[in-house]
């Protein structure tokens, strides 16, 4: 049983990218929230809540947390496919499919696995929604797309919804939020999804503020 919960918990694990995910319109439209967020976790500064989504098992995430460095270099470091193994967990493969614009992108990830369950990739639109002197907001969304077909033995999640929110608190320390809701597929029970779906943003935004304050020193 500790076998199975352990591979479990690395699969919902590789699901993250620089991850989560995506504020689509008609994903909002559909998704009525039953209940506020509960805090359920706080650890070296990270916070993490959640909440619970009508008609649906598995829940969404949100983690807050402080970062002594400035917002724009929070923003260059989420930007940069080349660093993000070095925060993202299990990140085997990130880059960019199509360049849209500076704001807008069309990116692959690819996350190993531990035999013998399967890897996950998924490719999902990144956006820039919001940017001026104190805040920027952007998402991902997951999207099919001709330039990275499925690939036999890689499964492919679905990120349905992943936002992160900088807001610069003063010229060297940022807020950093990120909301995350993914579904691994396959055949992991949703109370584990559950316990994964908690974990995982908060090691992304842990090892995001140890890689980012790392660099200032």
């Amino acid at each position: 049983m500790i076998r199975i919960l352990n591979i479990a918990v690395t699969l919902m694990l590789n699901l993250c990218v620089c991850c989560s995910l995506a504020l689509a319109t008609s994903q909002e439209d559909e998704i009525e929230l039953n209940s506020t967020w509960q805090k359920v976790k706080e650890e070296n500064g990270v916070i993490v809540y959640s909440h619970e989504i009508e008609g649906r098992d598995i829940v969404k995430a949100k983690v807050e947390v402080l970062i002594d460095v400035g917002m724009e270099k929070i923003k260059s470091i989420l930007d940069d496919v080349s660093c993000r193994r070095d925060w993202v967990p299990y990140l085997v493969e990130s880059r960019v499919l199509k360049k849209y614009s500076e704001d807008e992108k069309l990116e692959y990830s690819l996350f190993g696995a531990p035999w013998p369950a399967s890897d996950r990739d998924f490719v999902y639109y990144r956006q820039l929604l919001h940017k001026d002197a104190t805040k920027i907001v952007f998402t991902m969304t997951f999207k099919e797309s001709e330039l990275m077909p499925q690939q036999d033995g890689v499964v492919r999640a679905d990120l349905i919804e992943s936002q992160y929110t900088l807001t610069a608190l003063s010229s060297k320390q940022t807020k950093v939020e990120l909301i995350f809701y993914a579904d691994p597929k396959g055949w992991l029970a949703d109370w584990i999804v559950n316990i994964i779906q908690e974990a995982l943003p908060f090691m992304m935004l842990r090892n995001l503020k140890v890689t980012a304050e790392g660099m200032e020193k």
